[in-house]
């Protein structure tokens, strides 16, 4: 056996914030007009403008038809919309709608201020200097992923 404490190991720690993260962003009161679910593929196409259902799904780590059933949601809410690809008239690109803004304001609220929740027990420097390791993280692991599907497809 092992000595290693898994529950110390980077990957299941961050696997166990988001769980816990996620939990905090529901039990925040208020009253936010989408679900969890929904606010997170309305951030997704917010950050990845045009993209295809298919890639927010991939992005998300989550299967296809689970995003198109929130999609179809969000556009009965008028929130997303989709447009067609001028270079394949099969596929539909993702977009906020204007009106959206209201909603996504609430996301943003919501989300800082469960990031203000994780964060109390840092002192404000190590707060910051926290976010900017962990997105350097994730950049990193961006590149790598990319060089390991380049790797894997040139094979």
């Amino acid at each position: 056996m092992t000595e290693t404490d898994p529950t110390n190991l980077f990957g299941f720690l961050i696997q166990d914030l988001a769980r816990l993260l996620s939990r905090t962003f529901e039990h925040i009161p208020g009253n936010l007009k989408v679900t969890r679910a929904q606010a997170r593929v309305l951030a997704y196409v917010t950050f990845y403008k045009g993209s295809t259902q298919t890639e927010i799904a991939a992005l998300m780590d989550v299967q296809k038809i689970v995003v198109t059933k929130l999609v179809d949601d969000l556009e009965l809410m008028e929130l997303i919309e989709r447009h067609p690809d001028p270079n394949d008239r099969r596929v539909r690109r993702l977009h906020v709608a204007n009106h959206a803004g209201p909603v996504l304001d609430q996301i943003w609220q919501r989300l800082s201020e469960v990031s203000n929740i994780a964060l109390a027990p840092l002192p404000e420097e190590r707060a910051k200097t926290l976010l900017q390791d962990l997105a350097a993280i994730r950049e990193h692991l961006v590149l790598h992923t990319a060089s390991l599907a380049t790797k894997r497809d040139t094979a």
